[in-house]
């Protein structure tokens, strides 16, 4: 008698250990949906050509291409790596790492912005900041609609990110050249043009009293050179329109955009997909596992029909909101190598993002990714443990 009751002790501290994985589980699910969506192809050097992007913009509203149709928000963002700015307000000092966005900064960052708005394309001289950034220099993280000094010009901060680092984020395109820089002392002139007074030269050329050169030139004064004269951005970040949109097609119209391809790739879909399968995959292993031993112990069919009904169902709910659509499924069922491909490349897309996170909201995608694989893997692990305790010690 004093066994079973510890066996049924021993159950219910294991049912309420897999609640606890459950509740831990499910947000960070929650999480990775919301980056679901979310594609990029990153190639660092400067080498992805805007050239074709801004070809795609200008078209008349009215006009919906294939592309249009793919991406709810489309950004291009280049580093420029470390600068220093300067708070207007109290002379303080800080170096952040500042990038450079074109188009919509969402996405890039998701719902990474604590307060504020992200820019819109036809903004300039303004900028986002991260909060321990505007804390160092202004005392607070209530800053919008103070100016900071980036390199000699005064940017308006109209919002804050929730960046792990020092991040000083701006637009590209207006009042720039075609990459667009930032000048101090005036806009900066477009290639071919000479920078006088705060204008940017052309290719070549030296610029005078601050100006921000195009490619080729030299930077005298300050200023936020800009890129080559065809873009010369480091990513591309999209929202796909359709959740169910194939991510592999989406990559390939990025690429043949973009006029770059071989570049390290992130897809929002795969890791809430596996997280999802995984995570919905090990509780229906439990309930087979349960119906194995109830079933046993109890010499009752029904029960352990019960349970493996209920982890068909789980499986199928799994299955269901992962939805892992057309690319991970062959073309025709005789492509054995089909599936080892795909495990390969995906293997190889996880491994890129766990070496280079880029932002934050990457470091969040990739950490709530981890936090799922773990909780599981550690509540089966108990349950294992459980199921052959109580199925094996006698009465």
């Amino acid at each position: 008698m004093n066994v079973d009751f510890r066996k049924h002790r021993y159950m219910l501290f294991t049912l309420l250990l897999l609640i606890l994985v459950n509740l831990f589980a499910v947000p960070r699910l929650y999480t990775l949906k919301g980056y679901a969506d979310m594609l990029i192809l990153c190639c660092p050097g400067g080498t992805l050509s805007a050239s074709v992007w801004e070809q795609l913009k200008n078209q008349d509203a009215n006009e919906k291409t294939e592309e249009n149709e793919l991406f709810s928000q489309a950004a291009l963002w280049k580093s420029l790596k470390e600068i220093t700015i300067l708070s207007e307000q109290n002379g303080r000092e800080q170096k952040v790492s500042c990038y450079q966005i074109k188009g919509q900064p969402g996405a890039v960052f998701g719902e990474g912005l604590l307060s504020g708005r992200y820019f819109t394309e036809k903004e300039d001289n303004v900028c986002l900041l991260d909060r321990d950034t505007a804390r160092k220099l202004f005392g607070s993280e209530h800053v919008l609609g103070m100016e900071a000094r980036i390199n000699g010009t005064c940017c308006r901060i109209i919002g804050i990110l929730s960046e792990s680092r020092p991040v000083c984020v701006i637009p590209a395109g207006v009042g720039a050249s075609s990459a667009g820089g930032i000048g101090a002392g005036g806009g900066a002139s477009s290639a071919g043009e000479t920078g006088a007074e705060g204008g940017a030269p052309s290719a070549g050329e030296t610029g005078a009293e601050g100006g921000a050169s195009s490619a080729g030139g030299t930077r005298v004064g300050g200023g936020i050179s800009s890129a080559g004269a065809d873009g010369g951005f480091d990513g591309a970040a999209v929202r796909k329109k359709e959740s169910g949109q194939s991510s592999d097609l989406t990559i390939s119209r990025m690429e043949t955009l973009f006029g770059r391809a071989g570049g390290q790739r992130i897809d929002g879909h795969l890791y809430y997909m596996t997280a999802c399968l995984i995570h919905f995959g090990a509780f229906s292993w439990i309930f087979v596992l349960a119906g194995i031993v109830l079933g046993k112990r109890t010499h009752k069919k029904r029960i352990a029909a019960v349970c493996l009904a209920a982890a068909a169902g789980t499986l199928w709910l799994g299955i269901r909101l992962a939805a892992p659509g057309s690319d991970y499924l062959p073309s025709y069922w005789s492509d054995f190598d089909f599936f080892s491909r795909i495990f390969q490349e995906k293997i190889k897309q996880i491994r890129e993002l766990a070496a280079y996170q880029e932002f934050s909201a990457w470091q969040e995608l990739f950490r709530a990714w981890q936090q799922v694989i773990g909780a599981d893997i550690f509540g089966g692990m108990v349950c294992i443990i459980s199921f052959y305790y109580t199925g094996y010690v006698k009465k």
